[in-house]
């Protein structure tokens, strides 16, 4: 065992080295957003209060996660700025460093719908899907990036527009030390991440930030708290940069109609879907 672990440690020094990727985890990607409690019509990012980013891991690199044997689940993601960053070909400046929270890990699709389409303060206030895709989490020189591409809309609209959904893009991604007080100009989560004893040890406490390529079971636990920043658009510069290319296959169309989307024509019938199918803000 420890002798894998050398051999999985002077790999990945090889692939940094050749500027090589590795997918950590893969699997379906979904984005919400959530009116403000006094908007009777959602005309712009102004009128949205919350932005939600879900992963679904299908799969997950043994080598990067103790947690390889885990079921389906999903990570909710508030979403800070109510958006996504910006895709720059310079260098982000420091207010593009969007900040997002684990707002909770859910092991039953139930739950997480009851979560989202709930009315927190009246009736209407569910929150709207707004896009379905497949991601990557890889890692990529000496960090960690999520690359995902939009199934649904096939093409962005208005909606995606306010919420900086491209078609296709990717955003190296860090987890904030939770040793270190947390840096200037970035919120602090109300709650403290849930983490375990044997996952603290993972971060270093002279860090203020640590790559997800580490261990993708970071962001794993509720309060969780990362960065996002844009890093590159367009299926052919991903994977022409990555070296990786994402595939929607029919097999993940089947899929989506049995997910997350299918609680909207059943028990959440009053759920506005043209966000998702027709790009427009309601």
């Amino acid at each position: 065992m420890i002798q894998n672990e050398k051999d999985n440690k002077k790999k990945d020094e090889i692939n940094i080295e050749n500027n090589e990727s590795d997918i950590l985890e893969q699997g379906d990607i979904y984005f919400f957003y959530r009116p403000k409690k006094n908007s009777s019509e959602v005309k712009d990012i102004e009128d949205i209060r919350r932005f939600f980013m879900v992963t679904a891991p299908e799969k997950q690199n043994t080598r990067n996660t103790s947690k390889n044997t885990r079921g389906k689940f999903y990570r909710l993601f508030v979403v800070g700025k109510k958006s996504l960053p910006e895709i720059r070909k310079s260098e982000a400046r420091a207010s593009e460093r969007y900040w997002a929270r684990v707002g909770g890990i859910y092991e039953n699709q139930n739950d997480l719908t009851k979560e989202l389409f709930s009315h927190e303060f009246r009736e209407g206030d569910a929150a709207r899907p707004v896009g379905v895709g497949k991601y990557i989490i890889v890692r990529h020189q000496k960090h960690a990036e999520i690359a995902y591409i939009l199934e649904t809309p096939y093409k962005p609209g208005y909606a995606q527009e306010e919420l900086g959904i491209e078609k296709e893009a990717s955003y190296i991604v860090s987890v904030i030390n939770p040793k270190s007080p947390v840096p200037e100009g970035f919120p602090s989560a109300e709650e403290h991440p849930k983490y375990p004893d044997k996952v603290l040890k993972e971060f270093d406490e002279n860090e203020n930030f640590t790559s997800l390529f580490k261990d993708t079971q970071l962001i794993d636990f509720p309060n969780a708290q990362v960065i996002l920043i844009g890093a590159r658009e367009g299926k052919d510069i991903i994977k022409h940069d990555l070296g990786i290319d994402i595939d929607l296959d029919n097999e993940s169309k089947r899929k989506k109609d049995l997910d997350i989307l299918n609680k909207l024509k059943t028990s959440f019938k009053n759920v506005p879907t043209k966000p998702l199918t027709e790009g427009k803000l309601e």
